[in-house]
This record gives C-alpha cells, structure tokens and sequence, in this order.
C-alpha cells in the first residue's frame, strides 16, 4: 500500500505567487482594454481648425488642430505650457551609464488659444494634460532667477507657434466673446492630428503583452500546484508492513 505524501510548502507558495501573476496580468490587460477603447474614442473623432470649431455645437467631443498662441506673459526661454522638475540624483545601475533622476516641482497651464483656419479659439480652462512637449530646457540655459531653489532644473512643455492638437469638446463663450464657441481641453498634445491618434494607439501594445505574461506565468503556476499532489502520491514510498502481535510460546 502507498502512502500519499503531502505537498510541500513550495506548493503553497507556488499557488500564492499564481494568484499574485493572475492578478498583476488582469491590471495590465484591463489597462490594456481600456487604453483601445480610448483609442477608438480618439480616431472617430472629427478633427477641426479654429475657424471650423465655430460652426460646431456646444458638447461637441472634437480634435482641434493649429498653432499655439499665448494668452498671458510666457515663462522661462518662451515656454507657455509646461513642466518644472528639479534634478535629485542618480538612479542606482550596474551600468556604467547613470541615468538622470528628477522630481516634478510644478505644472504651469496659463489660458491659451490655438490658431488655425484663419481664425482663433480660446481654451477654456487650465486643467488639461500635456503630452509630447517639444521642448526642453536646463537651468544652465536659461536665468538663474527662474530656479527658485539651488540646484539643477529643467522646464518640458511648449512655446508659441508649436503645432499642437487638442482632445476636449465645444463649450459656449463668456465675458467679451460671449458668441465665441470654445474647447474645454483635457490634453494639449505636442503635434498634429494623426500623430495623436497614433500615440494613443501605441499604448495598447505593452499592457497587452505585459498582462499576457503575466496571466500565462499564474495559470501554469496554478496548473503545476495542482497536478503536484497526484504526481507526488504516485512515487511515494510503499508503507513498511504492519506488525503482527506477538504469540506467547505456552499456548
């Protein structure tokens, strides 16, 4: 008769790192879902001038394409829109190469316009994201008085004229414009049109593969904790023979 052992701890464990995999490789494919939706969102959307924002109805979700054009006194080297980080060391590496580490110290979102089509459009709010910046200044290129802390500090973002795009939808006019339709942005995107539609689709790639990985690394991990037990019990060691009572000599 065999007598079943019983499963190791690294079962346990080997079930209890699946599950984690299973777990990380679902967060990256629902990023993953939810980034080609977006995209989808994006790419059937109508792709407008400032002249044309003009005839479109209020609510109206729209790509406005054009130049940037700045509202209020631009920033450091001409910026309008951008980042400020301050430099706060290297990140450890084996490597020989050490790899720049910055921390975010503000984002600076004035009122803009955009210009295309022979006409302008006001953006209304300050809130928006921005992505692909075309520029990038250091410290030791632009006047010290703009660091407001010693140390290394570079500014990202934009100038007036980059060609921009921006996702957001058509709100109504107020104060001196009040018949001027406007955008309610919610990203200002450093190049045209089709390049924000394919940046969009780009991130759909990685969290599909990263999730994959993932979700395929637990599901075996799963299957090979559960097959252990029957394979362990097949090569057990047969149980010794039980011992018979002794018989007393007398009977």
């Amino acid at each position: 008769m065999l007598k079943p052992k019983p499963p190791g701890r690294w079962v346990s464990r080997a079930i209890g790192v699946a599950g984690v995999a299973l777990s990380l490789g679902g967060g990256w494919l629902f990023q993953s879902d939810f980034a080609a939706r977006d995209a989808a969102r994006v790419a059937a959307l109508p792709r407008v001038d400032a002249a044309g924002l003009q005839q479109q109805p209020p609510g109206t979700a729209l790509l406005l394409e054009g130049d940037l054009v700045a509202r209020e006194p631009v920033g450091p080297s001409g910026l309008v829109a951008f980042h400020r980080e301050r430099f706060s060391g290297f990140e450890s590496s084996d490597s020989d190469e050490r790899k720049e580490r910055w921390s975010r110290v503000e984002t600076v979102r004035p009122v803009i316009a955009i210009k295309s089509g022979g006409a302008e459009a006001d953006v209304a709010n300050r809130d928006y994201r921005l992505d692909r910046w075309p520029h990038s200044v250091r410290t030791d290129e632009v006047p010290r008085r703009y660091a407001m802390f010693e140390g290394p500090e570079r500014f990202l973002g934009f100038k007036a004229g980059d060609r921009v795009t921006a996702d957001g939808r058509v709100v109504e006019g107020t104060g001196e414009r009040p018949g001027a339709r406007r955008l309610e942005a919610t990203v200002l995107f450093g190049g045209g049109a089709e390049a924000y539609v394919k940046s969009t689709r780009a991130g759909i790639l990685v969290p599909k593969i990263v999730g994959g990985v993932f979700a395929a690394f637990g599901v075996l991990l799963m299957a090979v904790g559960g097959l252990w037990p029957g394979l362990r019990g097949k090569t057990a060691a047969p149980c010794p023979p039980a011992k018979q009572p002794r018989r007393d000599r007398r009977e």
